[in-house]
């Protein structure tokens, strides 16, 4: 946290971020916001600290990358989204109907 910057609303949502955490009061919460930020970092998340009326909050992108504020990875796109032929459609759970102790439907 020492040199990430911090962003207004408006910049961090034309690159893509979108808010994860309500404002930090700072210097009260700062613990809370460094274990925040670890988790983001070990989690290989790309994230920001946003200025809120609060304080600072964390946003975040769900494009892939190394969980440094600023930098964009496109996802790598999976066999299925390819094109690939071998993609199966899955069914949907069924409701069960309500019945009776006879096997009747109510």
């Amino acid at each position: 946290m020492k040199n990430m910057p911090v962003w207004n609303a408006k910049s961090a949502e034309l690159r893509g971020y979108r808010p994860l955490t309500i404002g930090y009061q700072l210097p009260q919460e700062l613990s809370l916001l460094s274990h925040t930020l670890e988790d983001m970092r070990r989690g290989g998340i790309n994230h920001c600290l946003v200025e809120s009326a609060d304080g600072v909050a964390v946003w975040r992108s769900f494009r892939s990358g190394t969980g440094r504020a600023g930098q964009h990875l496109t996802p790598a796109l999976s066999p299925a989204r390819r094109g690939s032929k071998n993609t199966k459609t899955t069914r949907t759970a069924q409701r069960s109907v309500p019945t009776t102790r006879k096997g009747k439907r109510s």
